[in-house]
């Protein structure tokens, strides 16, 4: 098995990134997100980023933090196949988890965007219901998510690293020749 995750701060293109091995190469894909997003479906809680934060926090204090990633480990040696794809990565100790439990066969890459709007502007394109809707609300949840999850420090741990400050067919260059000149997938 060959576990690929994609971690950076958000509107990064790190979904993207899974996305494409997705449907280019076959990878599976799986969110920490979305499990997240289940707790809030099974509590009746809307899915915005303040409420999926408080739920994420919340399992932090009771659970440990990492217990998400714990959970979709669980759920990857289950139901994954011989390549899968993880996004949500957040923290360091979501890496080390990671790296404890798949060892080698763990790769993580770090997905980044120089211009903070970009990302808020991408964020305001895909429309989704839990993303900001003024550049000054996103400026403040990124650095409450930084804060919180740490991201940065657990990006500086990717054995790769694709800058998305490009257009998308850029990133999808980026991931291919990722994917080519180091094997990623073998």
């Amino acid at each position: 098995m060959k576990v690929i995750g994609a971690v950076g701060q958000n509107g990064s293109g790190k979904d993207e990134v899974l996305k494409y091995l997705k449907a280019r190469y076959g990878v599976s894909f799986f969110s920490t997100g979305d499990m997240v997003r289940e707790i809030a479906a099974q509590e009746g809680v809307e899915p915005t980023r303040d409420n999926l934060r408080v739920i994420s926090e919340r399992y932090f204090r009771e659970r440990g933090e990492g217990c998400f990633v714990r959970l979709l480990a669980e759920r990857i040696r289950r139901d994954g196949g011989p390549m899968v794809g993880i996004s949500g990565i957040r923290s360091l100790a979501d890496v080390l988890i990671l790296r404890e439990v798949f060892g080698e066969a763990f790769i993580l890459i770090n997905v980044s965007v120089t211009d903070p709007r970009r990302r808020y502007e991408r964020m305001v394109k895909r429309g989704e219901e839990r993303d900001p809707q003024r550049y000054e609300q996103f400026l403040i949840q990124d650095k409450a998510e930084e804060a919180l999850f740490h991201i940065t420090e657990a990006g500086e741990q990717a054995d790769y690293a694709i800058s998305n400050d490009g257009q998308l067919a850029d990133l999808h260059k980026a991931i291919d020749r990722l994917v080519s000149d180091n094997g990623i997938l073998q």
